[in-house]
């Protein structure tokens, strides 16, 4: 068996049903630029990604990401739907054991893990990735509502920014950064390109990397944040700038004021 389910209950965005899945157990990726990663799939339960994407039913998974779907049919996010809707069908075939995340931990020792092949790692509870990494060798992993949800995801998680000013704001919540940039823009203070994207030249592979595993340690100013061209079949949207403004008006001032009192309760939650 390839894959495992290890989480299926409510989205923490909005409560609709939604899976975790981890593959990659019995055959490795061969995903050239991950290496032989595990992945971690978030998907909605009862809907096909490629239909979640069209009705923006995918909200649930990917919260306001800014490269989601928007009303004129662009969509900037790298990832297509064939890998998604393969892992979903599987898994309604009921090809996948269930496990929980703790049992899974164990099975998946000294194995690193890529924490969100699709979907936001923060739409699962953090305890559910806490108690699957616990053993891993090492993860990757990124949050786009590094704003909406808990601060402590940032123990695992890169923030996804589009902005020199968002990743400012996200350095402030103590998360390290990984921003999507265009082939004219300039790297930041303390920003790499991406060592194992094309522009970088290839230099290794995510899980010899391991760049991209969030906090990383208490001296994170000594490490450096992130930045990748952006890539795949919705890279040509990313270069409108009326699109672009468009996307980042999902980070308001009101959402950020928003979030600080939840942000207050996050070690209960």
């Amino acid at each position: 068996m390839n894959g495992l389910v290890i989480y299926d209950g409510p989205s923490q965005w909005d409560d609709i049903p939604i899976v975790v899945i981890v593959t990659g157990i019995s055959r490795p990726s061969s995903n050239p630029k991950t290496g032989p990663m595990l992945q971690a799939w978030i998907l909605m339960r009862d809907i096909h990604p490629h239909e979640a994407v069209v009705s923006g039913a995918d909200e649930s998974i990917c919260g306001h990401c800014t490269h989601r779907r928007d009303e004129e049919g662009n969509r900037t996010c790298y990832v297509s739907m064939n890998a998604p809707g393969a892992v979903w069908k599987t898994y309604r075939a009921g090809k996948y054991r269930s496990v929980s995340p703790r049992e899974a931990g164990s099975m998946i020792a000294r194995r690193s893990l890529r924490i969100g092949a699709y979907g936001d790692p923060a739409m699962a509870p953090i305890d559910v990735w806490r108690q699957l990494i616990r053993r891993c060798s090492g993860t990757t992993g990124y949050t786009h509502q590094w704003r909406e949800m808990p601060v402590e995801y940032r123990e695992f998680c890169m923030a996804s920014v589009e902005t020199e000013e968002e990743a400012a704001e996200a350095m402030s919540l103590g998360y390290r950064t990984f921003r999507c940039i265009s082939k004219e823009e300039t790297l930041l203070d303390k920003e790499i390109l991406c060592p194992a994207s094309e522009e970088a030249g290839k230099l290794t592979t995510c899980d010899r990397c391991g760049l991209c595993g969030g906090s990383m340690s208490e001296r994170t100013n000594r490490i450096p944040t992130i930045a990748i061209t952006i890539h795949g079949s919705g890279a040509k949207h990313f270069k409108s700038e009326t699109l672009r403004k468009g996307k980042e008006a999902h980070y308001s001032l009101p959402m950020v004021e928003q979030v600080t009192d939840r942000q207050v309760l996050s070690k209960d939650w």
